[in-house]
């Protein structure tokens, strides 16, 4: 299969959310509901009804783990030092670049072109890093922000909080619902297997809609040397890193290992960009890196699929 009839679809329903949104003729309130829709009910419904179907491995893979996040870690460190070192920001704005050096768009641009590209059997391992992949990085970059304050913070309370919305997360919820459901003996009537059906082909394409009528809300900020760190260091650095560890050093099975270096390669998630304007901390370089490595990722994303999938 050709990769960029794999690449193009998705980009291109991307591109009419932005068009559409850009354009007027779909609002702002009109986008935000197709949002709630998206990120309350339809993914997490595509989460459960794969996570409650799918063939779990019979033992947790902790190499997996250890080869993606070991190289998420090595990222938001090197984002956040670089943030401190060379461009001179407070803790919260060297948070943002750790997170935007570290974070994915695993969900609106992850999911579609891994289920495309890979096949079903490439879900289970997306869907495990899923599973922390807010959790530690949210929780991380909370953390750092929150250390530039006054001191004699209570820790615990900050974490906590975090933790907890992380926990509230319907996404969160989707995945773990579904794994529970999994180890049950239980099968559901054929109507809610219908409706879920049919809520579960409406996620993707209504993401990738939504995503795209997001970017409308952004601009290119300036502050480039920042946004080029993290896109070089996201997209470049990180996939590379992913591939060193999975195969050289934990020798992982070709596919987990180009669905973990898909993933790295992934552009900076958009809700990195929601991170930095919640805290007022690196919003241009953000927002910019965010744009730029969006549109990157169509070239960057048709090599990985062209290098990993004959290795397969």
């Amino acid at each position: 299969m050709p990769i960029l009839t794999i690449i193009l679809p998705i980009f291109t329903i991307a591109l009419l959310g932005y068009l559409f949104a850009w354009s007027g003729f779909f609002k702002a309130e009109q986008i935000s509901g197709i949002a709630k829709y998206v990120f309350n009910l339809a993914i997490p419904v595509l989460l459960f009804n794969a996570m409650s179907t799918i063939e779990l491995p019979e033992r947790i893979e902790w190499a997996f783990f250890l080869s993606y996040y070991g190289a998420v870690f090595f990222n938001f460190v090197l984002g956040s030092w670089i943030g401190r070192r060379f461009f001179r920001l407070d803790r919260p704005g060297q948070a943002m670049i750790g997170l935007g050096s570290a974070y994915s768009n695993m969900v609106l641009i992850g999911l579609p072109v891994i289920a495309a590209g890979l096949g079903d059997e490439a879900l289970l391992p997306m869907f495990l890093l899923i599973s922390v992949h807010s959790a530690i990085l949210f929780t991380s970059a909370t953390v750092m922000a929150e250390s530039g304050g006054t001191k004699g913070q209570n820790w615990t309370r900050i974490v906590g909080q975090a933790v907890r919305k992380i926990l509230r997360n319907p996404i969160i919820i989707g995945l773990f619902s579904g794994l529970i459901f999994n180890q049950l003996s239980f099968t559901l009537p054929e109507v809610l297997i219908d409706t879920i059906e049919l809520i579960r082909g409406s996620a993707l394409p209504c993401a990738l809609f939504v995503m795209g009528a997001s970017l409308s809300r952004y601009r290119l900020a300036g502050q480039f040397s920042r946004a080029a760190a993290i896109i070089i260091i996201k997209m470049g650095l990180m996939p590379l890193l992913v591939f060193f560890l999975a195969r050289t050093v934990l020798d992982i099975s070709p596919l987990w290992t180009a669905v973990a270096v898909i993933a790295a390669g992934l552009p900076v998630g958009v809700n990195v960009a929601v991170f930095a304007i919640n805290y007022q901390a690196a919003v241009a370089p953000v927002t910019t890196a965010v744009l730029i490595s969006t549109l990157l990722s169509i070239g960057s994303l048709t090599v990985l699929l062209t290098l990993l999938l004959p290795t397969i």
